[in-house]
């Protein structure tokens, strides 16, 4: 009975030491990680300024009596001979054809709105939604002060509202209305005068019908000799620019697609050099056009650089205007944010980090495309290999998941250096010589019974020399 109790205590105690055992070496080899999500960032150097623009510009000139009425929008493309602007007697006269095309527009939309197949289709919910949407839009252009495509933004909220009180039943036409404005238009144009004469591009390009007096000043080939202190007095004079217009000047036409922007940035830390290819973003319109940067020169002020760019792509919108809001970008980067501090090289000499994946720890590869001294940015991918968005990227306790992951990965944060070989125990084979070493040391170690200590230790080192030699005409083997 009591060798029973006391295997049962044994095995009691033994369970408790093992747990213990079990519960000490787990702990030494595991610890709360800390762990960041993989994400998409995106890593540039960006800096904004007032820019002014430079173009080979040439003002239209003719003189005329009256008043001048432009049939096309400003940055619209003309071709050589093309009408760019009428000359009518009064303002009457002017106002009368711009309300004639005001309701004629008007008819358009309405036609449009009671389209069959368009009316049919609607689904009211939709195009509520879509109501919503240009409502926000148009409000959003008016807190902006930018009213540069206001009139067809109102003109699409017009024609959504129109449509829906068709689709909801609360109108069932517009022919009504159709038939009063072409009322309203005969009437005016039976009050309408035509033009005295008509004003025609002399050249092609982009017709812009104001001008500000730097059409001569801001050239292409004068930029290289443009100084930060000119830069600074046309942006001062942007408001006033164009006051003092001749009258006899139409405007202007933009020739070509090269053109060029200066302003003044502070290139301190010496972030911007010439020759970068960077991004451009304007405040007029939301097309984002590639530049290259010519010249970048130092003025007096360390903080202050004189910069030119140069581009070759020109848009309705960037002929408008003299003086801009710019952005340039440089290094404009996207990819998955790694932190410096989790990288790590495995056996191979491939850079990765350790992420938690579920309850394991594995070992992700990176492939930078930027990098900077806090983390690096490695490539999007799909490929399990490589660190993927919403990993749990490991950033403390990276040892240890090294041991946890059970591999041979290399824990360091620098590339491993090249091993040099060296060559060190010697394994000798089993063949004769071998035998011949065992019965030499045998028969030395009998001989040496019959000398004293100092006889012994002499004779020991001789047949240890006498055994190397041996052994070294054997076969040996180099680890």
């Amino acid at each position: 009975m009591e060798n029973g109790i006391m295997k049962v205590m044994f095995v009691l105690l033994a369970g408790l030491i093992l747990c213990s055992v079990f519960n000490s070496v787990y702990t030494s080899v595991t610890e709360e990680y800390k762990t960041q999500t993989a994400v998409i960032y995106s890593s540039a150097d960006k800096v904004s300024f007032r820019g002014v623009y430079i173009r080979d510009e040439s003002v239209i000139r003719q003189s005329y009596t009256g008043v001048l009425s432009y049939p096309i929008s400003d940055g619209s493309k003309v071709a050589n001979g093309s009408v760019v602007a009428y000359v009518y007697g009064s303002e009457n006269d002017i106002e009368i054809n711009r309300k004639i095309k005001e309701l004629s527009d008007e008819i358009d939309l309405l036609k449009a709105a009671q389209n069959p197949g368009t009316v049919l289709t609607a689904d009211p919910s939709f195009i509520s939604s879509l109501i919503s949407q240009r409502y926000q839009a148009v409000a959003t252009r008016l807190a902006k002060k930018d009213i540069s495509d206001i009139k067809s933004q109102r003109d699409d909220l017009l024609t959504l509202m129109s449509i829906y009180q068709i689709s909801v039943k609360q109108e069932d036409g517009y022919d009504d209305r159709i038939a009063e404005l072409n009322g309203q238009i005969d009437e005016l144009v039976k009050m309408r005068k035509n033009s005295t004469s008509e004003i025609v591009s002399p050249d092609a390009g982009y017709f812009v019908s104001s001008t500000d007096g730097y059409e001569s000043v801001l050239t292409m080939d004068k930029s290289g000799e443009l100084s930060a202190k000119t830069i600074k007095d046309v942006i001062a004079g942007e408001g006033s620019a164009g006051a003092n217009r001749n009258k006899n000047e139409i405007g202007k036409l933009v020739r070509g697609y090269n053109w060029k922007i200066a302003g003044i940035i502070d290139n301190s830390e010496s972030v911007y050099n010439p020759g970068d290819t960077v991004k451009l973003s304007f405040a007029s319109t939301p097309d984002t056009v590639t530049a290259t940067i010519e010249s970048l020169e130092p003025t007096e002020d360390p903080k202050e650089w004189t910069l030119i760019l140069r581009c070759e792509e020109m848009t309705f919108d960037l002929v408008q205007k003299r003086v801009e809001r710019v952005e340039m970008t440089l290094n404009d980067f996207e990819g998955i944010r790694v932190p410096r501090e989790a990288l790590r090289f495995n056996k191979n000499n491939e850079k990765g980090c350790y992420v938690l994946w579920g309850q394991r720890v594995l070992f992700k590869k990176v492939d930078p495309i930027f990098e900077s001294e806090d983390y690096l940015l490695s490539r999007l991918t799909s490929n399990e290999e490589y660190v993927c968005v919403y990993d749990d990227i490991i950033i403390e306790g990276v040892d240890t998941a090294a041991y946890m992951a059970n591999s041979d990965e290399i824990v360091t944060n620098e590339e491993p250096e090249e091993e040099i070989p060296h060559y060190t125990d010697a394994v000798i084979s089993e063949t004769e010589p071998a035998e011949a070493i065992s019965e030499e040391s045998s028969a030395e170690e009998t001989s040496a019974e019959e000398t004293d200590s100092s006889e012994q230790s002499v004779s020991d080192e001789a047949v240890t020399e006498q055994s190397l030699s041996e052994n070294l005409e054997g076969e040996v083997h180099f680890e």
